[in-house]
């Protein structure tokens, strides 16, 4: 049987982390190791996560963001043998059947990552019904946001990228592409995987028979300023990283534009001087 290591990193989140791990645990899919990363939350995690059997907790003592900590977990997984990665936000509920799905998909598609249909926390409304990258406008878009769903992205397909909220892999991943560039923190990170993935032929996939309940962006703050630096900083990077001269040039025009707005501001400036990872939030 497949052994598939679910990662939970948990960032001040502590009581839906425990509802993502008792959830998982509700797996009808019996080959799981679940590992909960800590970015040094502080807020009792720790204690609640040893009371749970065969649950793995590692502190991590400082925060290294979602790339930084998810590396963490991943290379924990690889390690003692996972052959399937399952990195879900701790502001998730997956549905008994998930991982069977994501795993199916997987073997039978020979997807290199696959991801499932995101729903808000009411289970009606999409939040990611699989992802397409933007490049004209360096964005991450979500397939069906703020759609009723009845069923209109229900095909499997393949799809730019897998959202890093619920983002299953082969360990080849991780072997062949590389981690999570640390340089993000968080935000695009996915999105860059994703693309260094299919440079090297791997297949991005959606399984909309895979469905996880997500209560969205409790971590940063929706529309936050933090959220704000960090997508800001990030857009420019992938974009020097991928993307043509063009599409170099107007985005960092358009930041400019914005330059009133202090998060965007410390976002370009912090970005023209080499300044990534955790940044000054």
């Amino acid at each position: 049987m497949a052994k598939v290591a679910v990662i939970i990193l948990n960032y001040q989140l502590k009581n839906d982390t425990l509802e993502a791990v008792y959830s998982v645990l509700q797996s009808d899919f019996t080959g799981i190791e679940i590992i909960v990363v800590d970015n040094n939350s502080e807020d009792g995690i720790e204690e609640e996560i040893k009371k749970i059997r065969g649950v793995k907790f590692i502190q991590i003592g400082s925060n290294l963001g979602y790339t930084g900590g998810n590396n963490l977990g991943i290379r924990y997984a690889i390690n003692v043998g996972s052959d399937y990665i399952f990195i879900l936000n701790p502001d998730t509920v997956v549905k008994k059947d998930t991982i069977r799905y994501l795993l199916s998909a997987s073997e039978n598609e020979n997807a290199g990552v696959v991801g499932p249909k995101i729903l808000f926390n009411d289970k009606k409304t999409i939040w990611y019904a699989g992802g397409e990258i933007d490049k004209n406008n360096v964005l991450g878009a979500h397939r069906g946001l703020d759609q009723v769903d009845i069923g209109q992205y229900d095909n499997p397909s393949e799809v730019s990228f897998v959202t890093g909220a619920a983002f299953f892999a082969k360990r080849q991943l991780f072997e062949r592409a590389g981690f999570f560039d640390e340089r993000y923190f968080l935000y695009m990170e996915d999105a860059d995987l994703c693309l260094r993935a299919k440079k090297l032929g791997m297949k991005i996939f959606y399984q909309p028979k895979a469905v996880v309940f997500h209560k969205n962006a409790k971590a940063t703050g929706l529309g936050s300023p933090l959220q704000d630096y960090y997508i800001t900083r990030n857009r420019l990077l992938f974009a020097f990283k991928f993307l043509s001269y063009r599409t170099r040039f107007a985005l960092l025009r358009h930041v400019f534009v914005n330059i009133n707005i202090p998060a965007r501001r410390r976002a370009l400036f912090d970005f023209l001087l080499g300044r990534f990872g955790k940044g000054p939030y």
